[in-house]
């Protein structure tokens, strides 16, 4: 008879406990409470599951209507989400179901999962929260339309899309699968859109910020235009001038065409002869630097002329010496050689010495 009482107590204590779990009396929250404001909650209760993705990571604490008359009502429900659970700032909170009528549940609806995360006692705005469509809510509206006489509106209505179907079956089928293959291709090039809708946004917030310089920028184009438009004749004789111009120029090129070829088959040897000269040419003028730099300093209070020149390319002759006169004797003579007696004076510059 003891172990029956024993096991009597015990049983009762057992239904105590969950009949305290039932009504709502659970246990504080033991991790981070967050509130939920939602317009509508059905019949949600006390104790139901909070998920997310489908995994459960709280539970509701409490349920409590607000507001007044005026201002109109909305329900608070506070949610103890698990320690350890992470939620991000960036979330939708839905009311739904585990089935078609199973009872129902808070899921956390996470936009962008990642920081930063909502933190103890953040409240989630009715902008936030939401109920999903269920079956009571669809058999609420068909008793509204039915209550109302509108079948007759329904009948009507079905007719005149069979009417419009009949005979294009084939036109509607391939238009709903254009129709599936569009929509499929927006979803996956969504991360596109979103970007160029947003680079859209930053485009138009820049040309907003910068208002006063594009009204500036308009003005001047304004005045720019109508200095353009003052003088378009101006720009018409400057076209009609350069026509002109491009014209004789053709006519002169090709006029001269013949002279220009003649003259650059004669400086092809003077290149040849450059090029194949050009390690001694670099040595020459070298030492002539150093010579030219060295020389005048044992002759001080004198002065040095130094006549450079190069030969034409029909002068043949070696070891020429330049032409002299007695005006390149002179320092102060500003008179050179005369290059037309078959070799070309290239540099004459008196040096001096110091002292």
């Amino acid at each position: 008879m003891g172990k029956l009482r024993k096991l009597a107590l015990l049983v009762a204590v057992a239904c105590m406990t969950s009949s305290c779990a039932l009504i709502g009396l659970s246990a504080s929250c033991n991790g981070m409470t967050i509130i939920g404001q939602f317009k509508q909650v059905g019949d949600l209760v006390k104790n139901a599951n909070v998920q997310a993705s489908d995994v459960r990571i709280g539970n509701i604490d409490d349920i409590k209507l607000v507001g007044s008359p005026t201002d109109g009502y909305h329900a608070d429900v506070t949610m103890c989400i698990d320690q350890g659970e992470h939620v991000s700032s960036n979330v939708r909170a839905v009311i739904r179901t585990t089935s078609l009528l199973g009872e129902k549940f808070v899921d956390l609806q996470q936009q962008a999962p990642g920081p930063p995360y909502l933190q103890q006692g953040d409240v989630l705005s009715l902008s936030q929260t939401g109920k999903s469509a269920e079956l009571e809510d669809v058999f609420a509206k068909l008793a509204s339309i039915l209550g109302t006489g509108d079948l007759e509106d329904i009948n009507r209505f079905t007719h005149s899309q069979a009417v419009i179907f009949k005979g294009h079956v084939k036109d509607v089928r391939t238009l709903l699968t254009e129709l599936d293959r569009f929509t499929g291709t927006l979803a996956q090039r969504r991360g596109q859109i979103a970007s160029a809708v947003d680079h859209l946004d930053n485009v138009a917030h820049s040309i907003l910020s910068n208002s006063p310089v594009l009204q500036n920028f308009l003005k001047s184009f304004a005045g720019s235009s109508s200095v353009l438009s003052a003088q378009r004749h101006a720009l018409q004789r400057l076209l009609f001038s350069l026509d002109r111009f491009s014209s004789i120029s053709v006519q002169l090129l090709n006029s001269t065409a013949g002279g220009l070829n003649k003259q650059f088959r004669d400086l092809r040897p003077i290149l040849r002869t450059l090029v194949a000269s050009s390690a001694n040419l670099q040595t020459t003028l070298q030492t002539l630097a150093v010579f030219s730099t060295r020389f005048p300093l044992s002759m001080p209070g004198s002065y040095l002329q130094l006549d450079v020149c190069q030969a034409l390319p029909n002068v043949t002759a070696q070891g020429t010496t330049c032409p002299q006169n007695i005006h390149t004797d002179n320092p102060h003579s500003s008179s050179g050689s005369d290059p037309s007696n078959g070799v070309q004076l290239i540099l004459q510059q008196p040096l001096r010495g110091g002292g």
